[in-house]
């Protein structure tokens, strides 16, 4: 047995991310950038047809399959734009993931309704639909289903349960970009759909947002949310402030956009690789993917440790010595928002609008066991750009999770005399 690169003995792969490595459109970046600036029209506005935002809203709406597009200023404003348009507010409950990005709550108590936490699936980390179910009262109004690392959520048994009980479906979409469903893009399955261009996302503008949406009415209502209120459409005007993307983000986006098209079919690629090579290695799995997407770009790579198979090793040591063998960094998944420090509305001011309200909204009160054992042990999680590994090297990850189960009785032996 090698000894483990933790330890002091040679990895599997000095830098394994080296060559992970997607095609970049910085040339189209830079040119849509001087187009933006020398036409000097850089805001967005929905009659505008010949802005950088204009041709965006185009491309990304063609490229998502979706019928309508709003571009707006990040992805926490369109998740609260869309409540907002489904007149969600005081005296509702939107149904949400307790394993997710903070915004994905904090935006259902932004607009004054109780956001209810519900656990995940632990073979897809994305919101468990039987849990979804359970939690549903006359006071729900919609359920925000999270497409979360490097899966989507059950749209099929999501829409079902919404259909049965009148619910809105608003799908968080931060981390799916390109993904697809039964061939229908990411976010075109409910009422809406929110995306994110923030600098960690698969296409960025440094920071930007979307929400793509079937119905006229509701592109309408959206585009008066994002521009102050105004109204475009007669009977379709909301009062809002503005949360209107620029040009110079759009010019960048439709050049990352131009590159993405390549790069999406890669990931989906290169991902079923990774699964095959988690699949063929001791006391781990890969998630299971649905046989109803078509198309898996994701946020991170995640596979599932199982600590009992390792002889106890906790999933930390397990993430470290991994990290070594490979030279990329393998993580945990966010906190889950039952006990995230980012996530703690009962203490903005703005939201003690009642005792009860604020006892609502107080993340601690949801118990979240399957979210609590992916965090702390069973999920390893790296960067999407992991997803270039070519097909050909995917087997070092194999080597390496094979490399670290023979070597566990060293690093067991190691975490004991460190105390």
């Amino acid at each position: 047995m090698s000894k483990l690169a933790l330890l002091g003995g040679v990895p599997v792969a000095r830098n394994l991310q080296r060559e992970c490595r997607f095609p970049r459109r910085r040339d189209l970046e830079q040119r849509y950038l001087l187009q933006a600036y020398k036409s000097g029209m850089w805001d967005d506005w929905p009659e505008a047809t010949q802005t950088m935002a204009a041709a965006f809203r185009k491309e990304w709406a063609a490229f998502s399959k979706s019928k309508y597009c709003a571009l707006v200023t990040n992805g926490t404003h369109s998740m609260q734009i869309a409540l907002e348009a489904l007149d969600i507010g005081a005296g509702d409950e939107v149904i949400v993931p307790g394993l997710t990005w903070q915004a994905t709550a904090a935006v259902v108590c932004d607009v004054n309704a109780v956001p209810v936490m519900v656990d995940v699936d632990p073979e897809t980390l994305c919101i468990d639909p039987l849990k979804v179910e359970q939690a549903v009262t006359r006071r729900t109004r919609a359920i925000i289903p999270v497409h979360l690392y490097h899966r989507m959520a059950d749209m099929n048994a999501i829409r079902r349960i919404a259909r049965k009980h009148h619910l809105h479906i608003i799908e968080d979409c931060a981390h799916a970009h390109g993904s697809q469903w039964d061939g229908h893009g990411a976010g075109t399955m409910g009422d809406f759909g929110s995306y994110s261009f923030q600098m960690s996302k698969l296409i960025t503008g440094g920071e930007g947002g979307c929400l793509l949406m079937q119905k006229e009415d509701y592109y309408w209502k959206a585009v008066s949310l994002k521009a102050c209120g105004r109204e475009f459409k007669p009977g379709c005007r909301i009062h809002s402030g503005n949360f209107r993307m620029g040009s110079f983000q759009a010019a960048i986006l439709r050049g990352q956009l131009a590159a993405f098209r390549k790069n999406a079919p890669l990931i989906d690629r290169n991902g079923l690789a990774l699964d095959k090579a988690v699949a063929a290695a001791p006391g781990v799995k890969p998630l299971r993917r649905d046989k109803h997407i078509t198309r898996q770009c994701g946020y991170c790579f995640v596979f599932r440790y199982d600590k009992e198979a390792f002889d106890g090793l906790s999933g930390a040591a397990f993430r470290r010595a991994l990290s070594a063998e490979l030279g990329v960094g393998f993580g945990s998944t966010y906190t889950p928002l039952s006990h995230s420090d980012l996530y703690s509305p009962q203490l903005k001011r703005r939201h003690k609008l009642s005792p009860a309200y604020v006892k609502a909204i107080t993340p601690a009160r949801w118990h979240l066991p399957v979210a609590d054992d992916l965090w702390k042990d069973s999920a390893i999680v790296t960067g999407w750009r992991f997803f270039g590994c070519p097909p050909a090297r995917a087997g070092l990850l194999m080597d390496a999770i094979a490399k670290i189960y023979e070597g566990r009785a060293e690093l067991l032996k190691s975490a004991k005399a460190k105390g």
